[in-house]
């Protein structure tokens, strides 16, 4: 198959039929060649996230993971595993602020390989026991996902050498999973975010979970792709040149991460949890820098501070990053973190 995507959708495709687009998914984004095979993150990359924005946002998520690493009361230093670490921004930001038993979890062997050469980390293929903390950022939009459109199920099929569309009636698991459930138009079925739960709830003996993703409590979003911090229409015609995504319904993973016996806490706005997290204090600490710096003569340097504290802003701005939402699970007996109680008490506009 080589390491191009839509050679590799083709041959599944004449070997097995019309596959799904979680199949399609899978191949296009995390197979030989695949979009992930080479994380595309990063001001030149096609997207970035929320550690290349700033380095802070690195620093109050690790406070997040120490409280909840001191919840658990375990001995030594804390064991945190990252899924989905990408180019490994996110990694060393969090290791810069504490020191842990840190994995790195990616499905992309090409990630893996970068990823392998940060110092003190492990790196794994997928999520296994044992793991105390577990973080996942912007990872569940990038799972896989069944589609539904108008109450029929949408494959992937050839005409000829062309990547089509067909849509076909419902099958007895899928008509079971959405009794109930309006399929008029587009329906993502996230099918690969309820297995990562499925894999979370075997791997967590006595731990958290953290899962940050764009998306909302009530409903996912529409299926779209993305290339070069542009939207894509066309989910089809170019596998592995655009990312896949669509918003996570985060009422649906945890109503599933409940019944996998986790506790799921209320979701809050990363707005608020960065609030909660102390992200006033450091911007106020962040000023006081830079009139320092105007004040000793350092102009340069006082014009990056005020750029890099600008950029920060998106981290906490409700139309921006600050829109994405924070999901934490837990085995049960444990406390809710002193930083969710307080993000929960915010009021975001």
């Amino acid at each position: 198959m080589g390491t191009d995507p839509a050679a590799a959708i083709r041959a599944r495709i004449r070997a097995d039929g019309p596959i799904t687009f979680a199949t399609f998914m899978e191949l296009a984004l995390y197979g030989p060649g695949g979009f992930y095979d080479d994380p595309p993150v990063g001001a030149g990359g096609d997207f970035v996230t929320s550690p290349h924005v700033h380095p802070a946002f690195g620093m109050f998520l690790a406070r997040a993971l120490t409280e909840l690493d001191g919840a658990l009361g375990a001995p030594g230093p804390p064991r945190i595993t990252e899924v989905g670490a990408g180019d490994g921004t996110l990694a060393r930001q969090i290791l810069a602020e504490l020191e842990a038993a840190y994995s790195a979890v990616e499905v992309s062997a090409g990630a893996r390989a970068k990823l392998r050469q940060i110092d003190g980390i492990e790196v794994a293929e997928h999520l296994a026991a044992p793991v105390d903390v577990v973080v996942a950022h912007e990872l569940l939009d990038n799972l896989p996902f069944r589609l539904v459109r108008d109450g029929r199920e949408v494959l992937i099929d050839l005409d000829d050498d062309t990547l089509v569309e067909l849509r076909v009636a419902l099958d007895d698991e899928l008509a079971e999973a959405l009794a109930g459930i309006d399929t008029t138009g587009d329906l993502v079925v996230p099918v690969g975010i309820l297995g990562f739960i499925d894999e979370l709830a075997g791997a967590l003996t006595r731990g958290y979970a953290l899962l940050i993703d764009y998306g909302d409590e009530s409903s996912a979003g529409e299926p779209h792709g993305y290339r070069e911090h542009r939207v894509v229409e066309d989910l089809v015609a170019a596998p592995g040149a655009a990312d896949i995504t669509a918003g996570v319904d985060f009422g649906w993973v945890a109503r599933h991460a409940e019944h996998r016996g986790l506790h799921a806490f209320p979701v809050v706005r990363q707005t608020d949890a960065l609030l909660a997290l102390g992200y006033e204090p450091w911007l106020r600490d962040e000023l006081a820098r830079q009139q320092e710096q105007l004040a000793g003569g350092q102009g340069l340097e006082a014009v990056r501070t005020w750029s890099r504290r600008s950029r920060a802003s998106l981290l906490v701005d409700p139309d921006a990053l600050g829109r994405m939402r924070w999901l934490l699970l837990a085995t049960p007996g444990l406390p809710e973190p002193d930083w969710l109680r307080r993000a929960r008490g915010r009021k975001t506009d």
